[in-house]
Formats: structure tokens, C-alpha cells, sequence
């Protein structure tokens, strides 16, 4: 169930390699000049004491213990302990792909990133859910779209805020007094599609400041899926392994019945 969440969640959504600034001549591009700055530098960060939680439309709802792992650029390595500290799922993404494993039923799912073109007409890679957990700015591209985003005049009043637009999709970077991201809304320009991004509870962690609170939400409109984190303790750039993930362990089961 928690891996239904993590990838109804998620989908959707591409992240550039780089956002890049060119000769800032707008007010938007000074703003995102200053997003990019205020943006946490690491190599390392590990949520040692964290609660997940999963809502499928009011018809499933999973609450959890976990660990989440992440070196910058490389692995995502996420341990769910429901009971006593007893390691249930695992979810572990890196550049080349991702594996769900689903020990209660020891099973584990396997998949490029290439998934959610087939199914979903968009696409994504590693450095979207990256940028997601650490409060980092990204653009979404619609399959076949190559030329990169270039943030446009907002229609939002005075808010603090980042518009992006393509033929598919609008997408608002919802800023604080920081210049850190608040709240993410992404939509369809042509139907009820809407996936929303909430960020609270900013704390101190060294240097840097994270949000200890993050809510992801998607609904379509007849359909509303929630994947909520809760953080009580972190470190950044501290000493942390990844264990290894052996899946000559498991069955592999077909990762796109997981959406069925």
C-alpha cells in the first residue's frame, strides 16, 4: 500500500538537470535568482525519525514508522518499520531506476523511470522526488517536450510566487519570506487534474532550514490520494550507509499492477 502511494503521488512530474538563469531581465527571473540561492546545499541528509501516511481516496489509509536516506544525486533509500522497528517495505530510487520491495508478501517491483511516459503521457526522473523531499525547485515537461521552462508573469495578486506554463500543465511555486518553496500546485490546463505540494514547520538543521511537515496531494477530480511526512529528527551531511538491497531475495512482481 505504501508503494500505491509513493507512486500515485509522484507521477507526473520531471525535473531538469539544472535550472538555469539567463541575463536576468524580469522580475521573475530575479526571483528565481533568489530561490535558487536560498536552496539548501548538501551532500547528504537523513530523516532518522519520521511518520508516513497514506490516504487512497478515503478507501486505504497505511500510517507508519520509517527512515528515509538521500545522497545528493545518487540514492533514495527509504525503510518503512510499522512494528517495532521491523523493516516491512523498502523503497530505493537512483538515477537508473527504482525498486519497491513488499517484504509481507516478499515481493519486490522493479522500473526505469520510462513507466510513467507509457502510462501517464509525462515524464520523470530521479531528481523529481529528490527535489519533493528536500524542498528544491523543479519544472514538469509533458512527454516530447524538450525546450526548458522559463518562469512567466503571475496573474496571483502580490503572492510570493514562481508561474510556470507548457501546452499541458500550469504550475505555481508558492515562496515564503525565505525564498524557500511553500506550496507547490500543479494543474491541467484542460481537465480536473491537480497535484499540490504543502511544506510547514520550517526547522533548523545545521545551516539549513527544512520543513519538518510535507504533504503531497493529488486529485483528479473524482479521486483524491494524499502521501503525508512527518519529520522529528535529522541530520545532514552526517556519516549514513545505504544498505545493500538484495533482490535474489524476493519475487519480482510486475510494478504496474501496483496502479491497477
Amino acid at each position: 500500500m505504501l508503494a500505491v502511494g509513493l507512486l500515485i503521488t509522484f507521477v507526473g512530474c520531471k525535473v531538469k538537470e539544472k535550472v538555469k538563469i539567463d541575463d536576468l531581465r524580469t522580475h521573475e527571473e530575479v526571483l528565481l535568482q533568489e530561490v535558487l540561492r536560498a536552496e539548501p546545499a548538501f551532500g547528504n541528509i537523513h530523516f532518522m525519525r519520521m511518520n508516513i501516511g497514506v490516504n487512497l481516496n478515503g478507501k486505504s489509509k497505511y500510517n507508519s514508522a520509517a527512515n528515509c536516506k538521500i545522497i545528493t544525486d545518487s540514492v533514495i533509500h527509504i525503510s518503512v518499520r510499522p512494528f517495532f522497528g521491523i523493516e516491512m517495505f523498502i523503497v530505493q530510487l537512483t538515477p537508473a531506476g527504482m525498486v519497491l520491495v513488499d517484504k509481507t508478501k516478499n515481493l519486490y517491483y522493479q522500473s526505469d523511470y520510462l513507466i510513467f511516459e507509457d502510462l501517464f503521457n509525462m515524464q520523470l526522473n530521479y531528481k523529481t522526488f529528490e527535489s519533493l523531499l528536500t524542498n528544491k525547485l523543479f519544472t514538469v515537461q509533458v512527454k516530447n517536450q524538450e525546450k526548458s521552462l522559463k518562469p512567466i508573469p503571475s496573474n496571483r495578486g502580490n503572492e510570493r510566487i514562481l508561474t510556470y506554463k507548457n501546452v499541458s500543465l500550469t504550475q505555481y511555486f508558492l515562496l515564503n519570506e525565505n525564498n524557500r518553496i511553500r506550496e507547490i500546485e500543479i494543474k491541467s490546463n484542460e481537465g480536473t487534474g491537480q497535484f499540490r505540494t504543502y511544506y510547514t514547520d520550517f526547522t533548523a538543521t545545521g545551516k539549513w532550514i527544512f520543513p519538518s511537515n510535507i504533504r503531497l496531494q493529488l486529485n483528479n477530480g473524482s479521486e483524491k490520494f494524499d502521501f503525508n511526512i512527518s519529520i522529528s529528527q535529522m541530520e545532514v551531511d552526517g556519516e549514513i550507509n545505504i544498505p545493500f538491497l538484495n533482490t535474489h531475495l524476493y519475487r519480482q512482481a510486475d510494478i504496474k499492477s501496483l496502479l491497477e
